[in-house]
């Protein structure tokens, strides 16, 4: 009916918090705000209060979480709104740490799967999933000194000539500056603020102050000696307003540095005062601006961070970097028992970027914090990496440590590996601590192109992205109720059996402004059964449209419920008492509760949602679990870790029942075939037919509310004597041509008195007239009929949908569930959706209005009466209300 979605979501970033992005070929870590500062914002959107912003990038990329690898996706949207109010500021116990508004959703590693909470679901203990490797694009090999310089102070820009010059063609530049234009070409040099003014220059050049002969290559060649400097200089070094010093405390390491400097052709000298350490002094003014504008290192030990664009540096120079960084401010620490090799900063920045060099590396290290408080005279937080294990291993095998390093290291031998479970290029860490603090102005998020929703930010905590409208500006499918009523026809014409029922479905169908009339043209076409496939959110809030399906003619909710807390169902917990209540109200419709099956997410609640359809027996009619279908590329180990099948769903439910339920009281569906067989040769109508029995499975219990009991259907009928019973009876009509009325009120009678036997009033349940259902629905075999034992008790089915991995054509072949599509066609369930390409996407591309088609014929449309923002005070509200409590705290426990 359409591909809109009703359920929505805000998450948002600080703007001063980071993830990695890609540029092109460049990878860097980025704060959000940085990034707005690219993007005008052009587009606006409204939802339930939150008022946002939003760019489309071209050629911006994140980190996402891709069957447990790390891959690079687009960025389709960059958001930003305004936000009021608290932060969560999550801490995990290998010492990484994020910054989020409460609602944004994080990836928790529970139960042996992936499920989503949000920051203000999380407790400590969670675990969550977190970056260890990734790779990233290594093409930065030189630096454009030329383009870097443009961001120089203009005094600086002033004192800088460009070298190399005199086969340029300065005659632009004469009428401004004239004569000096000649001069300048005898010279072979000129000002880089005049250079600037050329269009088009390439080339290579040299730069060079005034008054110095010292020069530096326009295009600064990124080598791993280069490298090893920049490691040393973040460690030990400080600027002065005109050179750079670095501090030596080991003989080994000043001697590496001296070799590096001259290899460089930089200027030097030594500074030594009594008392101090030794420094070196390296007397390049153009140096300096290289390290401070081009590299973006920032001065001061607290605000200390790694060049920009290390990640994109060549294999060899992010090594060299790290040997650097390691030789200046790392140190072995050693134990009996312990060996590991750690590096220590007051910048939590430089520390995030170490993380991600050694991640970029396949190296796990490990962060511990000490405050500034638990140390004497201390000014700022101490921040500790640390790398032991095989990790250790390595790290040495890399780096080229000083002799110092590998003294005391000694010989490494076998390590284990650290402690911690990994996820192919991911791992799990523990939540340790949460706290709030304050935050008004903008928040920053991105929506992107992977179907996984997730991406890597802050300290390589992988979360939820925004995908607030994952359809906008996409093609809106939407059959008119032209094409609804036709194929409601084509289905009826099916042979051998036209359709008799019809499931509306989504998207969410109740986005649809004309319903009422798609529901009342079922009705026209001779439909008996319509059901209403929705998660209910607006039923929750609409107790009239309730009333109004009901009235037009649907006779079966079929409603998502997928688990007994907000965790397992996100989608509709707090909403469903007052879809409970409303349909009370209105006197139904009657409701199938509809759990997706996850092993490892929700199957340790399956017991208890049939308690739950039972403690609301009134208007649930039944249970009809749906164990996944893994549709798409899924990795053997995630199939193996989510795969539930039918006889491993039934087995938990009778674990989790206690055995009331047990897994002999399950009937495979094509059961029912043969008591169709029997009602098509009573009736005269045609209604044998029956799915493969793979397909699913199902029983029916009744509740026996004098004793507190529940009994299912088998612990009191011969379901098996039953059906062989009325398969004789079956053939023995189908000799005669047809039965006069006489005959068939005798045979009823007949039946009912024979079925007796198959029945046993010791095990019945006590309360409820079950012979009379039963005659009732055999004696007079119409859907009303049918519907009343159906009241009276509770189904429970079973339905494995098929996808890629278990696609069996012997099954498609007998599929009793179909598409009726817009092209004409009846098309199998499993198929439509197992093979997209040549049914689902193509029909729905073929028949979907483009976005500006759709927008201009729904003039009065508005966002945010498709979105539902589920906002804390409505949970809070829901927490306290009688409601709610007799929803699902006040409920009996039949399975104790």
């Amino acid at each position: 009916m359409t591909n809109r979605c009703d359920l929505s979501c805000w998450y948002c970033f600080p703007p001063n918090e980071e993830a990695v992005f890609k540029f092109g070929n460049l990878v860097k870590l980025a704060t959000f705000e940085e990034i707005a500062r690219a993007f005008q914002f052009e587009h606006k959107v409204e939802i339930d209060g939150f008022k946002g912003e939003y760019s489309v990038p071209q050629n911006l990329y994140v980190l996402t979480f891709s069957d447990g690898k790390a891959e690079w996706t687009k960025v389709t949207k960059f958001l930003r709104r305004k936000h009021e109010g608290k932060l969560k500021v999550i801490k995990t116990r290998t010492g990484r740490a994020i910054r989020t508004t409460p609602e944004h959703k994080f990836f928790v590693y529970e139960n042996g799967g992936i499920v989503k909470k949000g920051a203000e679901e999380l407790s400590p203990g969670d675990e969550l999933i977190l970056l260890w490797n990734f790779q990233a694009d290594e093409g930065l090999t030189e630096i454009n000194l030329l383009e870097a310089f443009k961001e120089l102070p203009q005094e600086e820009k002033e004192k800088i000539y460009v070298r190399g010059i005199k086969n340029l063609d300065l005659s632009p530049l004469k009428e401004k500056y004239g004569e000096k234009v000649y001069h300048w070409t005898h010279q072979d040099s000129m000002p880089l603020t005049a250079f600037y003014e050329l269009s088009k220059v390439e080339g290579e050049f040299r730069l060079g102050r005034d008054a110095t002969e010292h020069e530096l290559p326009s295009k600064l060649k990124i080598t791993p000696s280069f490298a090893k400097l920049i490691g040393y200089f973040i460690s030990d070094g400080n600027y002065s307003n005109k050179d750079l010093r670095i501090t030596v405390s080991h003989k080994d390491v000043e001697e590496e540095i001296v070799r590096i400097v001259e290899e460089l052709n930089l200027p030097y000298s030594f500074l030594e005062w009594e008392g101090k350490t030794k420094q070196i002094v390296i007397g390049s003014r153009l140096m300096r601006l290289v390290f401070k504008y081009a590299l973006k290192i920032p001065e001061g030990a607290p605000n200390k961070r790694l060049p920009r664009g290390f990640l994109s540096f060549p294999f060899e120079a992010k090594v060299s970097l790290l040997s650097g960084l390691f030789n200046g401010d790392g140190y072995v620490v050693k134990g009996e028992r312990h060996l590991s090799i750690g590096y220590a900063s007051v910048s939590k920045g430089l520390i995030r970027d170490i993380l991600y060099l050694l991640a970029s590396l396949g190296i796990f290290a490990r962060v511990h914090k000490v405050p500034k408080e638990k140390m004497k005279g201390a000014n700022h937080d101490l921040y500790k990496l640390y790398i032991a294990g095989t990790d250790i291993v390595k790290l040495v095998e890399l780096l080229d440590l000083r002799e110092g390093h590998r003294e005391k290291l000694g010989e490494l031998g076998n390590r284990k590996p650290a402690r911690i479970k990994k996820v192919t290029d991911f791992y799990i860490d523990t939540v340790e601590e949460i706290s709030e603090e304050e935050y008004s102005g903008y928040v920053y998020d991105i929506e992107i192109e992977n179907e996984s929703h997730s991406f890597v930010v802050a300290d390589g905590i992988l979360v939820s992205n925004c995908f607030f409208y994952a359809k906008e500006g996409q093609p809106i499918y939407e059959p008119t109720l032209e094409q609804i009523r036709m194929m409601l026809r084509n289905a009826k014409k099916e042979e051998p059996i036209g359709a008799n029922a019809v499931q509306f479905t989504g998207g969410e169908p109740t986005l649809r402004d004309d319903l009422i009339e798609i529901i009342k043209i079922a009705k026209e076409e001779g439909y008996d059964h319509v059901q209403l496939n929705t998660d209910g959110i607006r039923l929750a809030f609409e107790p009239e449209l309730v009333k109004k399906i009901r009235e037009a003619g649907v006779n079966t909710l079929y409603l998502s419920y997928d688990g007994m807390t907000p965790k397992t169902n996100w989608k509709n917990h707090w909403e469903i008492p007052l879809i409970f209540e409303n349909v009370r109200k209105a006197g139904g419709p009657g409701i199938v509760l509809v759990p997706t099956t996850i092993r490892n997410v929700n199957d340790h609640e399956l017991g208890a949602i049939i308690n739950f359809g039972l403690n609301h027996l009134d208007i649930v009619r039944g249970v009809n679990f749906q164990p996944i279908s893994q549709v798409g590329r899924v990795p053997k180990k995630e199939r193996q870790r989510f795969r539930i099948t039918i006889p491993g769903a039934i087995k938990r439910i009778e674990e989790q029942t206690n055995g009331v339920i047990s897994r002999d009281d399950w009937y495979p569906v094509p059961t029912a075939g043969h008591i169709a067989r029997f009602f098509e040769a009573f009736a005269g109508k045609r209604y044998y037919m029956t799915s493969h029995f793979a397909c699913g499975a199902a029983t029916y219990v009744f509740l026996d509310r004098e004793n507190k009991r529940v009994i299912p259907i088998p612990r009191f009928i011969n379901v098996e004597g039953f059906v062989e019973y009325l398969e004789e009876k079956a053939k023995e009509i189908e000799k005669c041509k047809k039965l006069g009325r006489l005959q068939k009120l005798k045979l009823g009678a007949e039946i009912f008195t024979k079925f007796k036997s198959f029945y046993d009033d010791k095990y019945a349940p006590k309360g409820l007239k079950v012979l009379d259902l039963i005659k009732n629905a055999f004696v007079h075999g119409t859907y009303d009929a049918l519907g009343k034992f159906h009241e009276k008790t509770l189904f429970i089915g079973m339905m494995h949908f098929m996808d890629e991995y278990n696609y069996d054509v012997e099954r498609v072949e007998r599929c009793v569930i179909h598409y009726a599509m817009p092209d004409g066609r009846i098309v199998p369930f499993c198929t439509f959706n197992v093979i997209p390409e040549l049914y689902r996407d193509k029909v729905q591309a073929q028949f979907s209005y483009t976005w500006e088609e759709w927008k201009a014929l729904h003039p009065d449309w508005e966002y945010q009466k498709d979105k539902y923002v589920r906002t804390k005070e409505f949970i809070e509200k829901m927490k306290g209300s009688e409601i709610y409590r007799k929803t699902y705290i006040d409920i009996k426990n039949y399975f104790g």
